[in-house]
């Protein structure tokens, strides 16, 4: 009997409950990857979009870490096309854009862009909607697209974190923070010209 029909004969007289050796790296791959953070949902909720013919709202969550010490927010869905970033974005990064926005004026959208490590076009936009819906921007009087703050950010944070909320587990990037998973942007639109007649 050859050793290659030998060895064919011992795998088929293990037991079928025998359990197999699970120290390769296969399975270390396997587990790093599995590797999660613990949080508490605070918020599971929907904002409506701002744009006059925009349809369907955003869907964005609101979590804390284990130890309830900071704040995050997350876009998780968009009713309609658009791309996004679903990273969890911490709120003093939100904060620290608000406090570089001059008190009592009026701000576009993009104000906003620097909270997110994701660059996608949408990510500020849709940030704004989710505010307003928490009651923390309203409209600006002489430009609707534009905000302007009127939310108590120390108040509504500390309701926030006064609730018992939902422990759930996000994908971990192995520095003990959740992964910040960017949705790609949509590839650019290519102009095509014609080409010019030569002179004769």
């Amino acid at each position: 009997m050859s050793k290659s029909n030998q060895n064919e004969s011992t795998s088929a007289s293990e037991p079928s409950g025998a359990i197999p050796d699970q120290s390769g790296p296969a399975d270390i791959n396997q587990s790093e990857a599995r590797a999660t953070t613990s949080y508490w949902r605070l918020k599971l909720a929907t904002a409506s979009k701002l744009g006059k013919r925009a349809e369907g709202g955003i869907h964005y969550q609101i979590v804390t870490d284990i130890n309830r010490h900071d704040l995050f927010i997350s876009i998780t869905g968009n009713d309609s096309g658009g791309y996004f970033s679903r990273e969890l974005v911490p709120l003093p990064k939100v904060e620290a854009c608000l406090a570089k926005c001059e008190a009592g004026k009026a701000f576009p959208s993009k104000a906003l862009k620097d909270a997110f490590v994701g660059l996608s076009s949408n990510n500020a936009g849709f940030l704004a909607a989710i505010l307003r819906s928490e009651g923390l921007l309203g409209a600006a009087p002489d430009a609707e697209s534009k905000h302007i703050a009127i939310g108590n950010m120390g108040e509504w944070e500390t309701a926030l974190q006064a609730e018992s909320g939902t422990q759930i587990e996000l994908p971990d990037t192995g520095n003990g923070k959740a992964e910040a998973s960017t949705e790609p942007e949509p590839p650019a639109k290519k102009t095509l010209s014609l080409p010019r007649k030569k002179q004769q």
